[in-house]
């Protein structure tokens, strides 16, 4: 009895471990950051995750339409194969763009994160674009302001 309570006991602890640690490798870039990098036009890949009625409404200029909102299927986490591709071939940081910077970013940086991209070179913009303090950096389906 004290033996299975031992195992029970060591295989929550590694669960528990495991899902720190898997938390602990995410990146996050809160506005202001976000925003002195935008003006100083550092190279980046934009990884925009919204849905696409979402993305028309209000995006980033030069960010990558993927449309891989909620990044819960293969078929999702299908779309993000750009945002590898263009990864590969400029190595920039990534930063993960989704509507609120919550669990579909999480799901989206780990997938990338899981195709090969270092972690320290991905990050998730804290609060996505609904809480972006700045809206007039947002651009529109017409590529004017929002």
């Amino acid at each position: 009895m004290y033996r299975q309570g031992f195992k029970f006991v060591l295989v929550v602890s590694l669960l528990c471990f495991a899902a720190a640690a898997g938390a602990a490798e995410l990146n996050f870039m809160d506005a202001a950051r976000f925003k002195g990098l935008c003006s100083s036009k550092a190279p980046m890949v934009l990884a925009d995750i919204q849905k696409p009625h979402d993305f028309k409404k209000h995006h980033f200029f030069a960010a990558v339409e993927t449309d891989a909102y909620p990044v819960k299927t293969g078929a999702d986490k299908a779309k993000l194969a750009v945002i590898q591709q263009m990864f590969q071939k400029t190595g920039n940081d990534v930063i993960v763009i989704g509507p609120r910077g919550g669990p579909a970013s999480k799901r989206a940086a780990k997938y990338l994160i899981e195709q090969g991209i270092p972690a320290d070179k991905i990050f998730i913009l804290e609060g996505g674009v609904k809480k972006w303090p700045d809206q007039e950096m947002l651009l529109d389906v017409a590529g004017g302001c929002a």
